[in-house]
């Protein structure tokens, strides 16, 4: 018989059995046990290797068109970015409330409520559109065979010998490495940031190398400056605003007064354009108008390039039948603004050559004397400085004449006495205005030095002695004429709008990102 009648086991089955149990239920726990410190000793090691330097300068996390970075390397491109930014809106006041607090995670700041952007979100887009710009540069150049010079490859040389100086001589700072983490990123060595400086330098002198190899003719030059004539031309001219006393807020009838008030400056506007007929009469009339503000007739005189024009009298300005002398007057919100036209230079004129030896005037600080700039002392200690300067001048002009007013005796001469570290003295392509081009600027010389460079019928080889307010003594030589200005300007215009176009032709993907992006800190 079977079933629930059968024997009952005996105590000792019974105890097997549950000897059985127990040691099955030991085992669950220990694998249970070996589970969680496995999990545990992954969690660990994760924790390690984002903390790994090594890791982190090997392990790629984002690849464009097939150049991978690392950590290490975004680091660097997004800490530069944020460096940049930094320091730009520095030069502004009031801006510091469109900065992050450097003391704070970025990513715990929003930069734009409005989408909940972080200020890590906002430097992130700004470095991977600077990366991809790199990369599209880079790619193309390696694919055109583009390779550094010599003279390229020393100068990324030399930059990490400046590192190495500069880790030497700050304080807290014991390698070149460790100057390198501090500014970008703590996993930085400077294996990575040379190879990151070659990257960069081959991009940004490739694109240079392109910039430079457009080439256009002088009648290429002058057609492109004639239809831009009225943008490119340089217009001189005085202006002063003539504002309406108003009155105060809240009294009755204010905006009847306020119109009054605003009438009222427009027709003293037009009184003085109807009889100021000269500019020392205009500069007069400002004066009179605002002794404060126009005290400085220069405050009132403006000089600049046509596109750069306020539009409310651009037109007026570049009108072909303007002269010296025409006066317009503009209408403001709040009365009116007077301008005087005095001048348009077509720059067509030729840029100039220069060496130089200087002599600079000691200066003199008013700190170092007890009454400061009302010192009799101080104002003695002006005049002997400057009849020091004076002195080695005329020493060094007579050298220069007995020597025969050579270019090679100025540069025998500019070793021993001149103070002015530029190679040779020299100074080329100076023009009457300072045009800011896309990636230079020309050079403009103080008035007195301008004058005498510019004047008529100056000839290579000539030299003068002459005194500046702002300087000193200057041995001026005559090194001979440059290009026309106005060549200058076209051929800067016509290589950016061609550089840009190339630029506009180059295309890049999207970044990818790695699951290792993980271990950007941000």
């Amino acid at each position: 018989m079977s079933g629930m009648f059968d024997a009952k086991p005996d105590k000792n089955q019974r105890k097997q059995e549950r000897s059985a149990k127990e040691d099955k239920a030991r085992r669950k726990s220990k694998i249970i046990t070996i589970s969680v410190s496995v999990v545990f000793l992954l969690f660990l090691c994760f924790a390690l290797l984002i903390n790994s330097s090594w890791l982190r300068r090997t392990l790629p996390v984002v690849t464009i068109d097939g150049v991978s970075f690392t950590t290490t390397e975004y680091e660097y491109f997004f800490n530069v970015q944020y460096m940049e930014y930094v320091n730009f809106m520095s030069q502004f006041q009031g801006m510091a409330g469109a900065m992050p607090d450097p003391n704070r995670p970025l990513s715990g700041q929003i930069y734009n409520r409005d989408t909940g952007e972080t200020w890590a979100d906002f430097i992130g887009a700004s470095t991977y559109a600077r990366m991809k710009f790199l990369v599209g540069l880079y790619n193309t150049a390696v694919a055109d065979g583009f390779e550094l010079s010599d003279e390229l490859l020393a100068e990324i040389e030399d930059e990490m010998l400046m590192i190495e100086l500069q880790a030497e001589f700050t304080e807290g700072i014991t390698s070149a490495n460790m100057l390198l983490q501090r500014i970008y990123g703590t996993s930085m060595n400077t294996t990575v940031f040379r190879k990151l400086l070659t990257f960069v330098v081959t991009a940004e002198e490739y694109s240079e190398f392109i910039r430079g190899s457009f080439e256009y003719s002088d009648a290429q030059l002058d057609e492109f400056y004639a239809e831009n004539a009225n943008d490119l031309d340089i217009f001189t001219f005085r202006l002063f605003p003539i504002t309406a006393q108003m009155p105060e807020q809240g009294i009755e009838d204010y905006d009847e007064l306020r119109e009054e008030a605003i009438a009222d400056a427009k027709a003293l506007a037009a009184e003085i354009a109807n009889t100021v007929t000269s500019q020392e009469e205009f500069i007069e009339a400002a004066f009179n108008y605002n002794e404060t503000t126009f005290a400085d007739p220069d405050s009132m005189l403006r000089e600049m390039q046509g596109e750069r024009l306020d539009e409310d009298y651009s037109e007026w300005l570049q009108e072909s039948i303007r002269e010296q002398g025409h006066i317009a007057v503009v209408d403001t919100e709040l009365g009116a603004t007077l301008v005087y036209f005095v001048s348009r230079e077509r720059n067509d004129y030729k840029t100039v050559d220069m060496r130089q030896i200087l002599i600079l005037v000691e200066t003199i600080s008013p700190g170092e004397f007890t009454k400061g700039v009302d010192d009799p002392e101080y104002d003695q200690a002006l005049l002997d400085a400057e009849a020091d300067a004076q002195e080695r001048a005329e020493t060094v002009n007579a050298l220069f004449i007995s020597a025969g007013r050579t270019k090679e005796a100025l540069l025998d001469l500019m070793e021993e006495h001149s103070d002015d570290n530029t190679e040779g003295g020299l100074y080329e392509g100076i023009s009457r205005f300072q045009y800011q081009g896309a990636t230079f600027r020309t050079m403009r010389v103080v008035p007195e030095l301008e004058e005498w460079l510019f004047e008529a019928g100056r000839s290579a080889g000539d030299s003068k002695m002459i005194e500046t307010e702002a300087f000193g003594f200057h041995l001026m030589y005559f090194e001979g004429f440059n290009k026309l200005f106005k060549h200058v300007i076209a051929d800067d215009r016509m290589r950016t709008d061609a550089h840009d176009e190339w630029l506009e032709s180059i295309e890049v993907g999207e970044p990818v990102r790695h699951l290792a992006f993980v271990l950007v800190h941000r």
